[in-house]
């Protein structure tokens, strides 16, 4: 009889396989041998470029898993060797939001009522009314030039239309009860409508003799001075209106596409220490050949610190979009190859792993880059210390 304490009888593959399933160390041997029948199994009727390009993909599949587990066990044993020391960094995360781009060009304040006056004919400067910061009325006498020979030949004029004004209205009373001739008649009204258009002409010359201010305003600048001969294109006063101010540039006509009425503008005048905002009120449509430029015009709000011809620099919006991923331009790493990318920080534990993103990106401002694809809103990437990390490796927070 057989005896009852024997040992069953186990064959030597069953054997074999227990004690590599309960032996680390031989885990690599089983997989590798796992995968070796598998394949050789599933391919027997293959040919032999078949059989091994399968036997390669079960060891890759073997070689990923086991990488997996040795990082997995690396950074378990990091958390708990005390004697390691380890990469320290920071991180940015990643956000969704509004993007603008813009770029800088310098712009002129020009007033809608802004005009240097001249005079009308020549003469000597008789009399200045005004000086230069006065707050002038419409209408209101700024130069006057000498106007004596006017006034004088006005005098006379008046004193022949007197007289042929009577003349002709006698002439007319007669003309009227068939007394007289009808050439006498004529002449005595062709002779008075004559002098009332001569006196029309020498009271317009008198009237040129003064140089009026055309609307409410200050005095910018006095050029006229008594005694001088003035003639026309002479200038005699530069005159501000309160009327409103604009901001003139003149943009590269590459930009002409991407302009367009509303846009928004941020404006310094360095002088005053202003900054405004404001928006794009006229995108001309003609292009200066000389400096291959367009005009771009921005309506200014009143203020008694703006002056006419003020220098700003502007802030031209040219690009923007109400949500776009975004990372700092300082986080963008780029390779021998041209590709741009950066470091994600990946937690694990009370440590963390680095992991290389490839980046697709858009358009750049100053300080962030849009970025159409490789982060995602919510990670995490290196800041403090991106430059001296690489793929893979272990690091802790700061």
């Amino acid at each position: 009889m057989p005896s009852t304490n024997a040992s069953p009888w186990r064959s030597p593959w069953a054997l074999t396989t227990f004690q590599l399933l309960n032996n680390p160390m031989k885990n690599l041997s089983l997989f590798i041998l796992v995968a070796g029948l598998f394949a050789s199994c599933s391919t027997s009727e293959s040919t032999p470029v078949d059989q091994l390009n399968a036997r390669r993909d079960s060891l890759s599949t073997v070689i990923e898993r086991l990488k997996a587990e040795l990082d997995e066990v690396d950074l378990q044993l990091a958390s708990v060797d005390s004697t390691r020391s380890f990469a320290q960094v920071t991180t940015f995360e990643i956000t969704q939001g509004a993007f603008s781009h813009s770029f800088d060009v310098y712009g002129s304040v020009i007033s809608d009522k802004s005009v240097t006056l001249y005079p009308e004919m020549a003469g000597s400067i008789a009399r200045v009314t005004v000086k230069g910061g006065e707050r002038v009325r419409a209408g209101q006498v700024l130069v006057s030039l000498d106007g004596s020979m006017a006034q004088a030949s006005l005098a006379e004029l008046k004193t022949q239309l007197d007289l042929a004004k009577s003349v002709f209205e006698k002439q007319e009373r007669l003309w009227n009860q068939r007394i007289g001739s009808e050439v006498q008649y004529l002449q005595a009204k062709t002779q008075f409508d004559a002098l009332q258009k001569r006196l029309l002409a020498v009271e317009k010359q008198v009237a040129m003799t003064t140089i009026n201010a055309p609307f409410d305003g200050v005095v910018d600048q006095v050029f006229a001075k008594v005694g001088e001969y003035a003639a026309p294109g002479m200038p005699m006063v530069r005159l501000v209106g309160n009327g409103g101010l604009r901001l003139e540039m003149q943009v590269p006509e590459t930009y002409i596409q991407r302009i367009e009425k509303g846009d928004g503008v941020a404006m310094n005048f360095s002088a005053i220490q202003l900054t405004l905002e404001g928006t794009v009120s006229q995108v001309g449509n003609y292009i200066n050949p000389g400096s291959r430029t367009f005009s771009v015009s921005v309506e200014l709000p009143k203020n008694q610190n703006l002056k006419a011809n003020m220098m700003a620099s502007v802030a031209l919006k040219d690009y923007s979009i109400e949500s776009a991923i975004t990372i700092p331009n300082r986080l963008i790493l780029q390779d021998t190859k041209g590709m741009n990318y950066t470091y994600v920080y990946m937690q694990v534990g009370g440590l963390g792993t680095i992991a290389r993103r490839d980046l697709v990106l858009g358009v750049s401002n100053d300080e962030f880059t849009e970025v159409k694809s490789g982060v995602a809103p919510g990670d995490k990437v290196v800041d403090r210390g991106i430059r001296s990390v690489q793929a893979d490796q272990i690091v802790k927070l700061y």
